[in-house]
C-alpha cells in the first residue's frame, strides 16, 4: 500500500471552506464519506502533533498501521486526553455511519432508517431547534464542529510542546519507588 503523506494542520484549516462546500452541495453518500474522511485527517494530524517525529509514528498512522483506522485514532485521541468524551462518542457514531454506507451494496442516504437512528445519537452542540433538524443538517453540523475542535486541539498541542522526546537521549529515566 502506498504511503500517505502528512497533511499539515494549517492545510486542513485552509481546506475547511472546501469541506463546507462539499457538505452543502454533494449527495448524501459523498457528504458522509467526505465528512468522515476530513475528520480522519484531523485525528491523524492531532496524533502527529502529539507523537515523536520519526518513521515509527509515521508507520503507525499509515492506513495499514496499528492506528491507521478511524476508530483506532478516535479511541487513542480519547485515551490520551486529546479529545473529550462527548467528542469521542460523536466520532464513534460518525464512523459507524460511514461504515454502514461504505459497506452497503447500494447507495444509502439520510432518509434510510438505520442511518437516521445513528444520526439521532449525535449530540455536539445540538440544542433548541437544531435538536429536531433533519438528519443531513445534524450530521454536517456535527462534522463541522468536530473538525474545528480537532484543528484547534492540534494547534494547542503543538503550541504547548507536549510532544514526546525526539530521541532516546532526551528521555528522563526515573527511579520508581515501591510504596511503603
Amino acid at each position: 500500500m502506498a504511503k500517505i503523506a502528512k497533511i499539515p494542520v494549517e492545510q486542513l484549516s485552509e481546506e475547511t471552506a472546501r469541506l463546507y462546500d462539499a457538505l452543502n452541495d454533494e449527495k448524501d453518500l459523498a457528504v458522509i464519506l467526505i465528512g468522515t474522511g476530513f475528520l480522519d485527517a484531523c485525528l491523524k494530524s492531532l496524533l502527529e502533533a502529539h507523537f515523536l517525529d520519526g518513521s515509527t509514528s509515521e508507520r503507525l498512522l499509515q492506513p495499514s498501521g496499528a492506528i491507521g483506522g478511524f476508530r483506532a485514532r478516535t479511541d487513542l485521541c480519547y485515551v490520551l486526553g486529546l479529545i473529550p468524551k462527548s467528542a469521542h462518542g460523536n466520532l464513534v457514531t460518525l464512523g459507524e455511519i460511514r461504515n454502514r454506507v461504505a459497506h452497503h451494496h447500494l447507495d444509502m442516504d439520510f432518509s434510510d432508517a438505520a442511518i437516521g437512528a445513528e444520526v439521532a445519537k449525535l449530540t455536539v452542540a445540538l440544542t433548541g431547534y437544531l435538536a429536531d433538524a433533519p438528519g443531513r443538517t445534524r450530521f454536517t453540523l456535527c462534522v463541522v464542529l468536530l473538525a474545528n475542535m480537532l484543528i484547534l486541539n492540534t494547534l494547542q498541542v503543538r503550541a504547548r510542546g507536549e510532544k514526546t522526546p525526539k530521541n532516546e537521549s532526551e528521555i528522563i529515566y526515573r527511579k520508581i519507588e515501591a510504596p511503603t
